[in-house]
Order: structure tokens, then sequence, then C-alpha cells
């Protein structure tokens, strides 16, 4: 083969290879998802976790003082559980409410951590997601709030604190 085409052929090919090595080097944003539906088959409202199980290693265990903390292990679990129960609030007018933390379970890469609410939430709610933010700068939160069926989003990322949210009220 002359040199012409074997220059041009370990060209493509690194080409190739670079471009193959790209979704290696993307970087995740750290973020955390939860979602709050009331469930009438048991009459309580469920409230759904799902944190990277890298990022609330990493993030816990250096809050917690921890550096081997390992989702792996139940002990593991539930340290990051109880972390979710003191950062994730949902209070009313008349003051916070006392959600129940239900467990925390591995699902692939990620880390869920269940909470509930025996009956329905209030009509006018306050919540605030601190979850990982304290770890990671960039953290960025969203909570989904199925809400009769239609489900609305918010976001906690770089200040936000409190955030209202009005049950049967329409899209801000």
């Amino acid at each position: 083969m002359p040199t012409r085409h074997r220059r041009r052929r370990d060209g493509v090919a690194a080409v190739l290879l670079g471009l193959l090595a790209l979704p290696t080097l993307a970087h995740r944003a750290p973020g955390s998802l939860s979602t709050i539906e009331w469930n009438p088959a048991t009459g309580r409202t469920e409230v759904v976790h799902r944190l990277h199980s890298h990022d609330a290693e990493l993030g816990v265990g250096e809050i917690l003082g921890l550096p081997q903390l390992s989702v792996q292990s139940v002990t593991g679990r539930a340290h990051v559980a109880l972390y979710v129960e003191e950062r994730f609030l949902i209070e009313t007018e008349s003051g916070p409410l006392a959600l129940e933390l239900v467990g925390a379970e591995l699902a692939g890469d990620y880390l869920l951590v269940y909470q509930e609410w025996p009956g329905r939430l209030p009509a006018g709610i306050r919540l605030r997601d601190d979850l990982l933010r304290d770890a990671f700068s960039d953290q960025v939160n969203q909570v989904n709030i199925d809400d009769d069926g239609s489900v609305r989003t918010l976001v906690f990322a770089g200040d936000a604190a409190w955030l209202d949210f009005e049950f049967g009220a329409a899209e801000p």
C-alpha cells in the first residue's frame, strides 16, 4: 500500500477512535430527580428521590466524613437515606411536614430513596431540595409533581431555596 494511502487510512482511524472516545470524555452534570405522586391504592403520597449512586457516595461521604461510603451496603444506603431526609423538605403554612422514610434501594447506576406522607399533601406547599447541593456547586435538582395527572416541575439550582407549589393551579 502506498505511503500516502496508509497515512490517510491512519488519519481516518485516528479520527474515528477520537469520536468513539467522546462519550467517555463527556461530563455528566450532578443532579437528582425527585417525584411526588398521590397513590390512591395506598391512600398515601409517595416521594421518590433518584440520585446517581457515584454522586451519592462521593457527596454524602464527603459531607458526613465517611470517605469509604458505599451504597452497595445497607449501611451506606441508610446513611444516604437519612441525609435525604434532612435535606428534602416540604412545609405548609402550618409548618414542616414529617415525611416518613420508607427505605432505599439500588436500581442500575442510581440509588432510589423512598418517603411517604399519609394522605394527600395540602393544596399549598413549599419545597426545599438541597440534595447534594452542599457537596457540588453545580448540582441541579428537579422535582416532578403529579398534580392530578398533569406533571409540573420545580428546579432547584443556583441560589434557589424554597419554591412554592399550589395543587390545581395553572402552570406558572
